[in-house]
């Protein structure tokens, strides 16, 4: 194959999608490039360790273009940039390309939402918002090259096919979901913090995959994956939706559109098809200022309430105003929201909690906006009284903190929510500084 050969279009869906296979037995600790339209050998490996991000790479992953290339553990990967930032897409060898069989490799670019959807072996594995980057047609289109590597076979090539390969599941030893096909949806909420890697890399990782193992869930509303997503992702079996750096959703059912809404750091969700039935799930990180830690009794309860309703409380207004138009468009699809809203509930600061809330009562603005809204509050409606079970998430690693519920999954529509429970509060091993909300659902 030549190195110089190029294709290029994008077909009347507005969606752009490159699709091969590919044959090696190469190991190499040099990122060798499969295709891609950019400079990308000959650049330094770097480390992208830090509190956003993960993993190793090329430095040459910042450039403009996108790369499909073999990593060192033998799976494939996939990168672009935009002259000043990146996005890696790094699984683990659960896709291992160089074992000398016939892998197919597509990638799928979404104009109209700004998403590249990635398919390894005909499975769906991964969706990366590409809002963190400066987005063009030209980005992605231009140039397009294939490596001439005696030690890579490259066959089938198609450009410009339909916006979602074929996905029949096949060939891939992933790990399989035994609730998947069930009538009960579970779901989590769980802020992992900064990847789960406090306990160290690779031991807090697999804590944090241990764990939800363990829960089984069906789909996971993460905060703070910060560049492990990909590795709890593949462990799990799921779909990985990257909504940003800090976001994502995975989910083991699967996914028809994405909602790329508001602030990518902030919030995010993808429709998700079940037995033949919609729904909406969204996940959800919003402001941590003002601290709840720092509420001290000589707060007056207006003062607190206008410090909140200067950062979260219009934050979630806006999301809200989003949540409308879809609410609108598709008002029989239901919708589940499972996010750190960083900020207690109205519902457990009634006159009956007094005692253990340095003797306020706050109708705190942003679960009073989203009960207003018509959401449930799952934990909260199956545990209806707070001080029979307050159900804090946050945080039991800093008992100099005030002790709160922050973490949340509020559901509306044609759903029923069975159970929920929090997971994690007084476990001394957990992974992170939040712990888990989980929630139990059943379509009527």
């Amino acid at each position: 194959m030549s190195n110089d050969q190029s294709i290029s279009g994008i077909n009347s869906n507005n969606t752009y999608t490159v699709n091969f296979c590919v044959n090696t037995k190469l190991s190499s600790e040099k990122f060798p490039l499969l295709c891609g339209n950019k400079k990308w050998d000959d650049s330094d490996v770097i480390d992208l360790i830090s509190n956003h991000n993960m993993g190793l790479s090329l430095a040459s992953g910042q450039y403009e273009g996108w790369s499909l290339f073999v990593q060192p553990n033998g799976a494939w990967g996939w990168n672009i940039g935009d002259g000043e930032n990146r996005l890696d897409y790094l699984p683990t060898a659960l896709q291992i390309i160089n074992d000398g069989k016939w892998h197919e490799i597509a990638i799928s670019f979404h104009f109209n939402d700004k998403t590249v959807w990635l398919y390894y072996d005909n499975r769906h594995v991964a969706i990366y918002s590409l809002s963190e980057i400066n987005f063009s047609d030209d980005l992605v289109t231009k140039n397009i090259f294939f490596i001439n590597n005696s030690q890579i076979n490259i066959k089938d090539i198609k450009s410009d096919v339909s916006a979602h390969p074929p996905v029949k599941n096949k060939s891939v030893d992933f790990p399989k979901n035994n609730k998947a096909d069930s009538e009960i949806l579970t779901v989590m909420s769980w802020n992992i913090w900064h990847g789960g890697r406090h306990n160290g890399i690779e031991k807090g990782i697999e804590q944090v995959i241990s764990t939800l193992k363990n829960i089984d869930t069906n789909i996971i509303c993460m905060q703070e994956t910060y560049g492990s997503g990909p590795f709890i992702s593949d462990a799990l079996g799921t779909i990985f939706y990257y909504r940003s750096s800090n976001l994502s959703i995975h989910s083991k059912y699967e996914i028809a559109i994405t909602h790329e809404l508001f602030n990518p750091f902030r919030f995010g969700g993808i429709r998700i098809i079940i037995n033949g039935k919609f729904l909406d799930v969204f996940v959800l990180w919003i402001n941590y200022l003002p601290e709840i830690s720092k509420l001290y009794e000589a707060d007056s309860v207006d003062k607190i309430i206008s410090d909140e309703n200067e950062t979260r409380g219009s934050e979630i207004k806006e999301i809200l105003g989003h949540i409308q138009n879809i609410s609108v468009s598709e008002p029989k699809i239901p919708m589940i929201i499972g996010g750190d809203f960083n900020s207690p509930s109205h519902l457990d600061w009634g006159n009956e909690m007094k005692p253990i809330h340095q003797n306020l009562v706050i109708e705190w603005p942003v679960s009073k906006s989203m009960i207003d809204f018509g959401f449930k509050d799952s934990f909260r409606e199956r545990s209806p009284l707070p001080y029979n079970n307050i159900g804090n998430t946050f945080s039991s690693l800093n008992p100099d903190s005030l002790q709160h519920r922050i973490d949340y999954l509020y559901y509306k529509g044609n759903l029923k929510c069975v159970n929920c429970f929090v997971k994690g509060y007084e476990d001394l091993e957990w992974p992170s500084d939040h712990a888990a909300v989980v929630g139990e659902y059943r379509f009527p």
